[in-house]
């Protein structure tokens, strides 16, 4: 991704905040974060030594989703996890995608993250990719079916 691509905040997260907050997460900035090609969220993959690991480090993740009540669009194969940050509703990158990327940050430091192999995040790209595409509207309450 290139790092002229323009980010598209949600409503309601001011550009001048979100743009300040982003900034260090950012790979052109000596984060590990790249923006995605819509500018409408941020990803990157997580490597770590083996699949327990990577486990412990997604259940980290996962409470803290129900917490924040927000999810990742995300994938694992063994010991790697890709992971993307973007908000459906309203549309763009929000003051949630920056807070839990940075929190992915500090708890793949905490779980023994391999550095400077990103082996994987490719794999798990298009994993995440083809769920959020067939997976339909995550933001929009399912209908109950009739009984």
């Amino acid at each position: 991704m290139s790092s002229s691509t323009a980010v598209h905040f949600s409503a309601g997260y001011d550009p001048e905040q979100g743009a300040r907050e982003l900034e260090p997460l950012l790979r052109q900035n000596g984060g590990k974060w790249e923006v995605i090609e819509s500018g409408r969220g941020v990803q990157r993959g997580f490597r770590f030594k083996s699949f327990k690991k990577t486990w412990e480090f997604m259940n980290i993740i996962a409470a803290e989703c129900a917490v924040k009540k927000h999810h990742p669009e995300w994938s694992n194969v063994y010991n790697t996890t890709f992971i993307r940050w973007t908000t459906h509703s309203p549309p763009g990158l929000s003051e949630k995608d920056v807070a839990m990327a940075r929190y992915c940050d500090e708890q793949a430091r905490a779980c023994g993250e391999v550095e400077g192999d990103s082996a994987g995040s490719a794999v798990g790209k298009e994993l995440a990719d083809r769920v959020a595409s067939e997976g339909g509207d995550c933001c929009v309450p399912k209908k109950k079916p009739a009984a």
